[in-house]
């Protein structure tokens, strides 16, 4: 009996664990496309308004991406995004693991010519 609660609590704590890994991973993976949206459609944006609105975005996933580690340039029609951060994630209760995290996009600007769609 007591074996069987020791290997279910031990389960739990695994599976909340690989849980918050998952979460931190799907935010890391919306930052990222959202990141490379904004560029690819952000033709008619600067720079500094794409990195705004970049922050901005992680913020509202709670992703601790401070600006000063966020890196967009444009050379001709391409814009680069380099954004580099370290996300805490709580594993178990009261450990919590740094998870460093990066992406870099590029893409060559759409544009959209202020067309609507229908």
């Amino acid at each position: 009996m007591i074996k069987t609660v020791i290997s279910v609590l031990i389960t739990l704590a695994i599976l909340n664990a690989c849980a918050r890994m998952g979460m931190a991973a799907f935010n890391y993976f919306q930052l990222k496309d959202e990141a490379e949206q904004l560029i690819l459609f952000g033709s008619r944006s600067s720079t500094d308004q794409l990195h705004d609105r970049i922050v901005e975005y992680a913020d509202g996933l709670g992703v601790p991406l401070y600006p000063e580690d966020l890196y967009v340039t444009r050379e001709e029609d391409r814009t680069y995004v380099d954004a580099y951060y370290t996300q805490p994630v709580e594993v178990f209760p009261g450990v919590t693991v740094p998870v460093e995290l990066s992406f870099s996009v590029d893409t060559i600007a759409v544009d959209t010519g202020g067309a609507r769609a229908r």
